[in-house]
């Protein structure tokens, strides 16, 4: 009888648990919520790159930073302008962060990565974590002219010396008209330096005050103001217009 009693509880046992176990591995799905930074190098360089943008093609970033603390940052909304956007002012690290500071206000951040920058948001986060948005390190020294961008600053002559200083900046630079940088002034018919002269005579009470105003300009070297050597010129093609204050 006992054997009779044993042998459909051995049954029922072998039937629970035989066949394949069930998987206990659970199905997750990866989100980069992250930003893969790498030890800290010289954050000074040229870096460009095409980066993210929600209502035009992508935006063509060029981010020159400076050893002095300064940058120059030239944007362009790719299918929309003609004319890119250049943004001058100075940049400090902040907990590994790299920030753009434009007049008082902390325009963007970057962390390094692999390939050079990357755009995150004030916590460290990835903008977009759909798009890589960076921008690739491509030089260390920077020695290139910088191209033709819309700027504003206050533009002003006085005792034959002009001078230019972009909102958000820091420091000015010494400028002249743009035809005087024959590599593309006198083909693109740039304002020669005289002219520029006249136009700003034209448009302020007196000589010496400040003439605010919105420039498409482009960067480079020229003659040094004093002495021998050579000095960074701010050099204006055209004066697109007047402005009331700096943003």
């Amino acid at each position: 009888m006992r054997s009779n009693f044993l042998l459909p509880l051995l049954i029922l046992l072998v039937a629970c648990t035989g066949g394949e176990k069930p998987s206990t591995e659970a199905t997750t799905i990866a989100t980069d919520t992250t930003v893969k930074v790498v030890p800290l190098r010289p954050w000074p360089g040229y870096y460009e790159d095409t980066l993210a943008c929600s209502d035009c093609e992508g935006l063509y970033t060029q981010l020159w930073l400076r050893s002095d603390s300064s940058f120059v940052r030239r944007d362009r909304y790719l299918g929309k302008d003609t004319i890119a956007s250049g943004t001058i002012g100075s940049w400090r690290v902040e907990d590994g962060r790299l920030a753009l500071v434009h007049g008082n206000t902390q325009q963007a951040y970057f962390v390094q990565v692999e390939e050079g920058l990357q755009a995150v948001d004030a916590a460290g986060g990835p903008l977009d974590p759909a798009h890589p948005n960076t921008l690739e390190k491509l030089a260390d020294e920077i020695q290139d002219e910088i191209p033709r961008m819309k700027v504003t600053g206050t533009f002003t002559y006085m005792a034959d010396a002009m001078s230019f200083t972009p909102c958000g900046a820091t420091r000015s630079w010494p400028c002249a008209g743009g035809e005087e940088w024959t590599d593309e002034g006198e083909v693109l018919g740039s304002l020669n330096t005289r002219e520029l002269e006249r136009h700003y005579l034209r448009s302020v009470k007196q000589g010496g005050e400040p003439w605010l105003i919105e420039v498409e300009c482009s960067m480079a070297m020229g003659p040094a103001m004093e002495g021998d050597g050579a000095d960074e010129y701010i050099f204006i093609h055209r004066v697109l217009g007047q402005i009331q204050a700096c943003p």
